[in-house]
């Protein structure tokens, strides 16, 4: 029961306080999105307004100018021409003055910003918000387009925005608390009432864990903790699932070891049992090369067994860059690398390509090419042909094939498996450790590409490798 209650008291908690993120979140967004939007009106307004007082100032001045010419660069007659509208503004939370170059003519502003006043011709304009007298005022400042001399400034209280901004932060805050605490005892009530289900799974899962595998939990709810009993019993079920597979690759890894201490013991018997028979000095020069030979032979045997074994490894843990392979160059550097291990039995490597390039790592790919004409070698008698193929099908195919003993179809299945080998006895007498086709098998997945073998017994095999994926 304590477990049940400390996970509801983690989903309470949790819902609570991601309510409170997105709440708050919102709400500041909100909060912000509006309060943006109402000084951008107001800049709005205040860009319009200065512009129909500007027109004014402008007439105003123009007429008084017709009675008296020197009106526009006379201080005492700009000052009679501004303050009736001044002082009409001023009730309204509007502040006027007038500039004649640097020079103040005429103000209600008690401070204006010298950049405000930094304006080179008609056309521009000057926009910004001020503290004036302690409240926010946007400020516009422009050239009279008749009176290019004069700079009129214009400035409207924009306080209150700060205090719709204050006034909407308490009405959130105060909805915050109200909806916080009905959520909450919401929530309380509905976790107590869902959680009760959730012990079940607890008492099946202790039972499961002691070692009762068939024990499964109920799954008559039609709700999401009826779903989760249905998916806790597919879990129990997978997990006895893989149990069974991890079991089977146990055996399998145990089998691997089995057969590797096999292949070496048999090579490091003969070893011993020649070196043993170096050591006795009643044999003779003839006898010593002989037994050299075969000491010779069993430790390469040990090396090429090793060789497989790190081919395999790096493979397991390599991510290849692919890039597009000569395939006639491939084949000529595989029948360069192959006419030592084929000359000796006059066994004849014929190479035919239809396609130019393939996609893929070209070390890799003579490495699977050397595993399937060698495996194609001595499972052929002297003298024989062993063709490699390359050509497109839907996609590319790289072919090698034999008339040699061949297999039946259930060996088939098994050859790609570490250690195996058709005919044991062939392999051993030609050098072959089993893993091949093991090496080619992962080479190809490795690529993406598909491994189709076929095969008679008595009449040979064609193992085809076709790169679906190019």
């Amino acid at each position: 029961m304590q477990v049940s209650v400390k996970f509801w008291h983690k989903i309470f908690f949790g819902t609570l306080l991601i309510f409170i993120i997105a709440f708050d979140a919102g709400a500041f967004f909100l909060t912000s999105y509006s309060y943006d939007f109402i000084r951008q009106s107001e800049a709005e307004t205040g860009i319009r307004e200065q512009g129909v007082i500007l027109s004014s100032v402008i007439s105003r001045i123009t007429s008084t100018a017709s009675i008296y010419p020197d009106a526009p660069s006379n201080q005492e007659r700009l000052i009679a021409v501004m303050r009736p509208l001044a002082d009409y503004y001023k009730s309204q939370g509007v502040l006027l003055a007038l500039f004649d170059g640097d020079t103040e003519v005429y103000a209600d502003i008690p401070y204006i910003n010298s950049e405000l006043l930094d304006i080179h011709n008609t056309r521009d304009m000057k926009i910004a918000e001020e503290t004036i007298n302690g409240s926010r005022h946007i400020v516009v400042a422009s050239r009279l387009s008749d009176y290019p001399h004069l700079t009129f400034v214009y400035a409207r209280d924009i306080s209150q925005i700060d205090d719709f901004r204050v006034d909407v932060k308490r009405v959130f805050i105060i909805m915050n608390i109200l909806v916080l605490a009905f959520l909450g005892a919401s929530i309380y009530l509905l976790l107590k009432r869902l959680t009760k289900p959730i012990a079940e799974l607890k008492t099946v899962a202790v039972e499961i864990a002691g070692g009762e595998y068939k024990k499964r939990a109920s799954t008559d709810r039609s709700d999401e903790l009826g779903a989760l009993a249905d998916s806790f019993n597919r879990m129990a079920d997978s997990v006895v699932e893989q149990m069974a597979r991890l079991t089977k690759a146990a055996e399998d890894k145990q089998q691997f070891i089995d057969d590797l201490a096999h292949e070496i013991k048999t090579p490091l018997t003969s070893i011993l049992g020649y070196s043993e028979y170096l050591q006795n000095a009643k044999s003779t020069e003839e006898d010593r090369i002989v037994a050299a030979g075969h000491l010779r032979q069993m430790a390469l045997r040990l090396k090429n067994l090793s060789d497989k074994l790190l081919d395999i490894a790096f493979m397991r843990g390599e991510n290849i860059a692919f890039r597009q392979v000569d395939v006639t160059a491939l084949f000529s550097a595989l029948s360069e690398i192959m006419r030592p291990i084929l000359a000796p039995r006059n066994l004849n490597l014929i190479v035919l390509t239809d396609i130019a390039q393939i996609n893929g790592d070209e070390t890799l790919l003579l490495s699977m090419l050397q595993n399937l004409v060698e495996n194609a070698s001595r499972a052929s008698n002297e003298g024989a042909d062993i063709k490699v193929r390359a050509y497109y099908d839907n996609c590319p195919v790289i072919e090698v094939s034999d008339n040699g003993c061949g297999m039946e179809q259930q060996e088939i299945e098994k050859i790609t498996a570490p250690f195996y080998r058709v005919d044991k006895s062939r392999s051993r007498n030609f050098g072959g450790v089993g893993l091949g086709l093991s090496i080619v098998s992962q080479i190809a997945a490795l690529h993406g590409a598909k491994i189709e073998i076929e095969s008679h017994l008595g009449e040979g095999t064609t193992i085809k490798i076709y790169f679906t994926t190019q």
